[in-house]
C-alpha cells in the first residue's frame, strides 16, 4: 500500500491491510491508555461484579447507602451513580475502602498464578513489541488502581517507574514520576507508568506522607488508600500529591504523545478524555483502540464526526467490527477476534 493511513480502495478490506495501518501508527512511539477492560479478561472485576461484591461488603447500611443503592439497582450504572450520587464522606471512605479490598483480592490472585505457571500475557506482549519497535521507554497513562500494569512490564524484564521508590519502605517521588532513567542493569527498557486515579499500593499515613506498601492484603492500620473512584474526586484531595504531580505529569504526556493505542477504555473519564479526544480530532493524532464494547462516549465522540486517523475493534457476533475513516459504520470480520488484545498483538506481529 502506498498510503498506510488508507486501508479501504476499491477492494474489499483484508487482514493484511489492518495490520499494516496499526503497525503504522504503533510505529510513531505510542502513548498506551489503559481502561477497565485491560485488565477484566485477567480476573479482575467488570463494573457490574464491582457494583454485586459493594453490596455484599458494605451490609451496615451508612448514610446515603439506601439511595445510592436504588439508583445501581435501577440505572444498572456504578460509574454513573457514584458520579451523580452525592455521599457523605464518612461512608464515601467506607465505598473506597470496600473497592480497594475487592480490586485488591482478584490482583493478587492474578499475582499468585502469574509466578506459579506460564499463562498468556497480551498486554506484556504489547509493552514487549513497543519497546523494540518504537522506543526504549513507553509512557503509560492508567485509569485503573491494580498493578498488572506493572506486572506486565516485569514480565518482560522492564523496569517501572511509577513516583514511588523501589525497596521495602517505599515513599512517593514527585521529581521520579516522568524522569526518563539512565537504562538500569538487569532491565530491558522503561515502563513509566501515571496512575492517575491511584494504586492498590499508594496509602497516605497518620502524617499526611504518601507511602508504598507492595502486595498489602489489607489496608495497613491508621492508613487510607489513595485511589479516587468516580465522583469522589473532591474528598480525594486531588490538588494534593500524589494526585496532582502524577495528573500533571500525564497531561504533559497525553499532550506530546504522537499517537495512542487504548486498552479496554471507554472514554468516560473526565481528567484523560478531554485531552486525548483533542489532540486525536484537532492535531489528527492517529489512535488504535482495542475493546470488547465500544461505550456511548466513545462512539459520540469519535464516530459521529470521525477524525483523520484511527482505527478501533470491537466484538460482533462471530467476529469483530472494525471501525476507521473511510467506514466509520464499521466492517464487520467474520471468524477474526481482533477486539482480543491476544489475536491484535497476533496480527500485527504475525503470530510471534
Amino acid at each position: 500500500m502506498t498510503n498506510p493511513d488508507k486501508i479501504v480502495s476499491e477492494k474489499e478490506i483484508s487482514f493484511e491491510d489492518i495490520a499494516k495501518c496499526a503497525q503504522h501508527f504503533l510505529a510513531e512511539r505510542p502513548v498506551v491508555v489503559l481502561g477497565s477492560g485491560a485488565t477484566v479478561p485477567h480476573g479482575l472485576p467488570t463494573m457490574s461484579e464491582l457494583s454485586a461484591r459493594l453490596f455484599e461488603a458494605i451490609t451496615e447500611n451508612p448514610p446515603g447507602w439506601r439511595e445510592f443503592s436504588a439508583s445501581i439497582k435501577k440505572t444498572n450504572d456504578l460509574e454513573k451513580t457514584m458520579s451523580t450520587i452525592s455521599l457523605p464522606e464518612a461512608t464515601v471512605e467506607l465505598l473506597v475502602a470496600a473497592t480497594w479490598k475487592i480490586i485488591s483480592s482478584k490482583d493478587l490472585e492474578f499475582y499468585e498464578k502469574l509466578i506459579k505457571e506460564h499463562i498468556e500475557f497480551p498486554l506484556a506482549n504489547l509493552f514487549k513489541y513497543l519497546l523494540r519497535t518504537a522506543d526504549s521507554r513507553i509512557q503509560v497513562v492508567t485509569t485503573n488502581y491494580d498493578r498488572l500494569a506493572e506486572y506486565a512490564a516485569n514480565y518482560i524484564g522492564a523496569y517501572v517507574s511509577t513516583g514511588i521508590t523501589t525497596g521495602w519502605l517505599q515513599r512517593f517521588n514527585p521529581a521520579s514520576v516522568n524522569a526518563e532513567q539512565t537504562p538500569k542493569l538487569g532491565y530491558e527498557g522503561q515502563v513509566s507508568l501515571f496512575k492517575v486515579h491511584g494504586s492498590l499500593d499508594w496509602f497516605r499515613d497518620v502524617n499526611e506522607n504518601i507511602i508504598g506498601v507492595p502486595l498489602a492484603k489489607e489496608v495497613p492500620n491508621n492508613m487510607h488508600p489513595m485511589v479516587v473512584t468516580p465522583g469522589t474526586l473532591k474528598y480525594r484531595e486531588v490538588h494534593k500529591d500524589p494526585f496532582r504531580t502524577v495528573m500533571s505529569a500525564s497531561d504533559s504526556v497525553l499532550r506530546k504523545a504522537s499517537c495512542f493505542v487504548c486498552i479496554g477504555y471507554g472514554f468516560n473519564d473526565e481528567h484523560v478524555q478531554p485531552i486525548l479526544i483533542n489532540r486525536v480530532k484537532k492535531d489528527g493524532i492517529p489512535i488504535v483502540l482495542i475493546t470488547k464494547q465500544l461505550s456511548e462516549s466513545t462512539r459520540s465522540s469519535f464516530l459521529q464526526d470521525p477524525p483523520k486517523k484511527f482505527i478501533f475493534f470491537e466484538e460482533t457476533k462471530g467476529g469483530t467490527m472494525v471501525y476507521i475513516p473511510e467506514k466509520p459504520e464499521g466492517i464487520n470480520l467474520k471468524g477474526a477476534s481482533l477486539w482480543k488484545l491476544e489475536d491484535f498483538m497476533k496480527l500485527i506481529t504475525g503470530g510471534e
